[in-house]
């Protein structure tokens, strides 16, 4: 592992579960994008009592989560599902059933609405940007990994476009990214609708597509490393933390307040932001069916056949469904 990586580890990571543990408790190193989940979880107490411990990392962007599960500082990486296609697509060495690096085993969302649409891609109003079309030729914000990413490469193949046909800014993380656009650096910008939310309410900028247009289920996901699912203790203890986690959803549709200001003032948001991170972030976990990865793989197929990514990818090789039953999960919307 690199020293800043190593550095950004010890940093940031919080210890959120206080059981007095024997030697042989299994620790589980999970990592988030922001405080806030982390910060949910421990005021829901669905964790209380576990057999388990669990050390949160907080690791800015899907590219820090890849990074800390390659270098096998976490167990599990907080990213976007689509994140899995895009780095088979990029691997040295095709995947395969056996060699897969990674793997996603857990997936949530909030039921579509187009209210809370997640992912977006956006231009600033001045930029007089009215189809995807347009987009030739301008500065567009966006950041590796995750749907962010598939988001910004399927808006190009939207637009029947190529990178060489605009003027791309490559971020190491969506908020990196956000702020440019938000701040005027960038004329467009792919990733989530809430880091752009006072811009749009304000009319600087207006939402050109969004995760129903470009086909991304867009769920929220934990991938952990294949070594760490042969583990006969960390598996034990991962089915326990998703069955345990299961019963979150619940709590945070029943609690709004007490959710909502966990969110504010673990994040520092205004109410506004605030109100936007609860509805988007409730959900239910998604179970790995034939209905999803058929998603997923018209997503990866679409990259491919645009020329976004150069190798065509078997999506299921990134999923791991071991935990569906644990997951107690809800079958989400359908994106149309």
């Amino acid at each position: 592992m690199n020293h800043t990586l190593k550095g950004l580890l010890l940093a940031a990571s919080v210890v959120l579960s206080a059981h007095a543990g024997a030697a042989d408790r299994v620790t589980l190193n999970i990592a988030y994008q922001d405080a806030g989940f982390p910060a949910l979880i421990q005021k829901s107490g669905v964790l209380d009592g576990a057999s388990f411990d669990v050390k949160w990392v907080l690791l800015t962007g899907p590219a820090a989560n890849l990074s800390a599960l390659y270098g096998k500082a976490i167990d599990l990486g907080h990213m976007g599902d689509t994140s899995l296609s895009i780095e088979q697509a990029n691997a040295r060495e095709p995947w395969t059933a056996q060699n897969a690096p990674l793997k996603i085993v857990a997936g949530w969302r909030n039921d579509y609405s187009a209210s809370f649409a997640r992912l977006v891609t956006a231009v600033r109003t001045s930029a007089h940007i009215d189809t995807p079309q347009a987009l030739a030729g301008h500065t567009w914000a966006w950041n590796y990994g995750g749907y962010n990413h598939a988001q910004y490469l399927v808006s190009l193949v939207k637009a029947g476009i190529t990178e060489k046909d605009i003027k791309p800014i490559k971020f190491n993380d969506g908020a990196s990214s956000a702020a440019a656009f938000v701040s005027g650096q960038t004329d467009a910008y792919s990733g989530d609708l809430g880091a752009i939310l006072p811009a749009v309410k304000k009319g600087d900028a207006k939402v050109l597509l969004n995760d129903r247009d470009t086909g991304i289920p867009a769920l929220g996901v934990w991938t952990a490393r294949s070594d760490v699912l042969a583990d006969p203790a960390k598996n034990k203890a991962l089915e326990e933390y998703f069955s345990r986690l299961s019963g979150y959803w619940a709590w945070h549709r029943d609690h709004q307040a007490e959710a909502t200001e966990v969110l504010q003032t673990t994040l520092k948001l205004t109410p506004e932001r605030a109100a936007y991170e609860y509805q988007v972030r409730a959900g239910a976990f998604r179970p790995f069916d034939d209905a999803l990865l058929a998603q997923e793989q018209k997503v990866a197929d679409a990259l491919y056949d645009g020329g976004a990514i150069k190798r065509k990818v078997d999506v299921r090789l990134g999923f791991d469904g071991r935990y569906n039953a644990a997951q107690q999960a809800v079958p989400a919307r359908e994106v149309q």
